[in-house]
């Protein structure tokens, strides 16, 4: 049995050989053949042109290097538009040749020249204008949050110039808050931004203070009277001491409005109004002064949940 079992491995030796044999002279024909193919196209690579590229497609179009050849076309195509560096261009370019692979490209730069150039303008009215004409730009975000900050400038400068009220000290003020809060239980209600107006309230002059949630506020069941509650205590309440104090003059506003917003962007110009508060300045000038409790000034106020819209 050993004898017979030696002498089937001793055949099977020379077929092992043969059959390695076989296998490396197919890799090497492989090898070969990828070498010819390559010494085909570099000629055509080192001329580097769209009419050089295309002869060599047309001539050889089983060669291997052939998506190579396609995407340099492309890319030469791409080329002097880019070097123009023009919204005009790469307009122009995406029209002449929408199946090349850089139209993306052309048109994520185009989205950047153009918001370079409200950037470059910096005013309100050029943010609102980009943000109506480009709602699915990838600079949003960013527009919204630039737009908010020069409104929120301007109306500082009405604040001081008409009751002489720093509403960047207010929004420090704020910052300092949200910063105590964030080491409370209360810390989920210190995470918004902060923007303000000078409203109406039924026909009452008032200092208006938009509190800014992101979207998940937007889980509040605003139905129950004490959600009202924990915004007022955390918030609200320290926040009209510090405005009571500093809109000195008793005639200077016939109260103080509170809104609690939520918006994905935190952005005021899209954000949903879940809660308003709205305190008559006596009321609140009683309560910094401590003749009147926060349970009391909360129950004088007027709390309303707008209607939401699904």
């Amino acid at each position: 049995m050993k004898t017979a079992a030696f002498k089937i491995s001793w055949y099977l030796v020379p077929a092992l050989f043969l059959l390695l044999q076989g296998c490396g002279i197919l890799f090497y024909s492989d090898e070969q053949e990828r070498m010819r193919q390559e010494a085909e196209f570099k000629p055509y690579q080192q001329k580097n042109s769209i009419e050089g590229y295309r002869e060599f497609i047309a001539k050889y179009p089983e060669n291997i290097f052939i998506p190579i050849a396609r995407g340099a076309i492309q890319d030469l195509e791409f080329a002097p538009y880019e070097q123009k560096n023009s919204i005009e261009g790469y307009r122009e370019f995406i029209k002449t040749f929408p199946g090349n692979r850089n139209s993306s490209r052309a048109a994520e730069t185009i989205d950047q020249l153009e918001f370079k150039q409200v950037e470059d303008t910096d005013t309100a009215k050029a943010y609102r204008d980009f943000l109506r004409e480009n709602p699915r730009s990838n600079y949003i975000l960013l527009a919204k949050q630039r737009l908010q900050e020069l409104e929120f400038l301007a109306l500082d400068r009405k604040c001081n110039d008409q009751y002489r009220f720093d509403l960047l000290l207010y929004r420090l003020n704020v910052s300092r808050l949200q910063k105590q809060l964030e080491s409370t239980s209360a810390a989920s209600l210190a995470d918004f931004t902060l923007f303000a107006s000078i409203d109406a309230h039924n026909g009452q002059r008032c200092f208006h203070t938009l509190l800014i949630y992101g979207d998940t506020m937007l889980r509040l069941d605003t139905s129950k009277k004490e959600s009202s509650e924990p915004f007022f205590d955390a918030v609200i309440a320290k926040l009209l001491v510090y405005l009571d104090q500093k809109f000195s003059s008793r005639k200077a506003l016939d109260g103080f409005s509170f809104s609690v917003a939520s918006s994905a962007d935190h952005f005021y110009g899209d954000a949903a109004v879940l809660l308003v508060y709205y305190f008559p300045a006596e009321s609140v000038h009683q309560f910094a002064q401590g003749s009147l409790g926060p349970r009391q000034l909360l129950a004088r106020a007027e709390v309303t949940q707008p209607a939401r819209q699904h």
